[in-house]
Order: structure tokens, then C-alpha cells, then sequence
């Protein structure tokens, strides 16, 4: 394997156009590329769980946040999401007690890549939703403008 073919790195196609979720978003990754770099060094379970318990909390505190946003802007589509990342939460909380119960790095090494590919793929699905959403609401191209100043903050639907 070459030197970092683990390492997820950040699009604007992945941008949402919202400041806050976008600046939440590139930590995900980050935080991703640091657990993909544990699990890849072998580091002991105890590193790996440390990495997956700041993941999950930040995503849990994410997921919060990004409701509310969703509220604010009238999302029509707010429930369903809503109950995706109550179902998503769910799975990610057993998986995370199956992780620490399991003895052998290989098992554990797996659930560990498995919570943050939930995760990667409720990104790359679920919330280009709702960017999709904002874009047509606001009238935008379908192609975002890359400036960070043509973004929004949160609290101003885009």
C-alpha cells in the first residue's frame, strides 16, 4: 500500500454551502484520515476507541446541530432525516459495544472501519439532500461558487 492510499481527502463537491456544517464536515474527515491512520499503524485499541469515541461524540453534537439547522429552514424532507440519524446513531452505538468487546485486533479493526464508513456514507448520501434543497431554494448553479465568501452561515437559509 502506498503512503497514505487510507487518507480521505476533502472536496468542494462535498460542501454544502453552509459555513458551519461545511467547517463541521472537514473535522469528520479529519477525523476520519486520524482513525484510518491508527487502524492502518496498528495502533493499540485503546488509541483506535479514544479515536471512535471523539468521532461519534462530534457526530452526535453534529447531527443536533444540523437539525436544528434544518428546522430553521423549513427542510421538507427534516423528519426523514431526523429519523436517519436517530436509526444511524442507533447502529453506531451497538457497533461501537461490539467493538469494545471484541479480543482480536482484526475484529475490532474491522468495527472500527465500519462506524466510520456509516458515517462517510451518510455524508455522501443523506446530506447532499439537503444541499441539493438549499441550492434549488436559493436559485443557485448546480456548480457551487468555491469562494469561501459565496457560502452562507448557517443561520441564513443559502
Amino acid at each position: 500500500m502506498k503512503d497514505h492510499d487510507w487518507e480521505i481527502r476533502w472536496s468542494d463537491s462535498l460542501d454544502v454551502g453552509v459555513l458551519e456544517i461545511d467547517a463541521e464536515h472537514r473535522q469528520f474527515v479529519a477525523r476520519v484520515n486520524e482513525l484510518n491512520k491508527a487502524i492502518v499503524e496498528c495502533e493499540d485499541k485503546l488509541t483506535v476507541k479514544w479515536r471512535l469515541d471523539v468521532m461519534l461524540t462530534e457526530a452526535k453534537r453534529h447531527f443536533w446541530h444540523e437539525q436544528q439547522l434544518l428546522a430553521l429552514w423549513k427542510y421538507p424532507d427534516r423528519a426523514v432525516h431526523v429519523a436517519k440519524h436517530a436509526h444511524l446513531t442507533a447502529k453506531l452505538d451497538a457497533v461501537m459495544r461490539e467493538f469494545e468487546q471484541a479480543d482480536v485486533s482484526f475484529t475490532w479493526a474491522l468495527k472500527g472501519l465500519y462506524l466510520k464508513q456509516l458515517l462517510v456514507d451518510h455524508l455522501m448520501k443523506e446530506d447532499m439532500k439537503y444541499r441539493d434543497f438549499l441550492r434549488q431554494k436559493s436559485g443557485a448553479d448546480p456548480v457551487p461558487d468555491r469562494s469561501r465568501s459565496a457560502r452562507k452561515p448557517a443561520l441564513v437559509p443559502a
